[in-house]
């Protein structure tokens, strides 16, 4: 699709877990494969549209997972909008005792 110059106006990404360690050295591998994978999806949607992406890996924050989707379109010389942070609904209670049960993650953003 990018080879071919497809761009769409909505593009959804929604990749398996990539973190599996608190271990910073040992996650470096699923962090890399977030960013990659988020800037090969944002390269395939129109300037003006909509990327929604998301993160099931309780070991990675919201707020980082947000920095690598940010450095995968900044990579591209692109700008997002972000529309909102969403997660779970209430069937996927977050634990106080395990605050990675908070896992899923989703971003919703205007890519310029």
């Amino acid at each position: 699709m990018q080879q071919n110059g497809e761009k769409w106006d909505v593009v959804m990404l929604d990749p398996p877990k990539f973190i599996f360690t608190r271990d910073v050295a040992g996650n470096w591998e699923g962090r890399q494969k977030y960013e990659d994978l988020n800037l090969l999806s944002i390269s395939l949607v129109k300037p003006g549209g909509i990327f929604v992406t998301c993160s099931c890996s309780g070991l990675l924050s919201l707020e980082d997972f947000e920095a690598h989707v940010i450095k995968a379109a900044h990579r591209l010389d692109r700008r997002s909008q972000f529309l909102d942070r969403t997660g779970p609904g209430a069937d996927h209670p977050v634990f106080s005792n395990c605050l990675e049960s908070r896992y899923l993650k989703v971003l919703w953003a205007r890519v310029g």
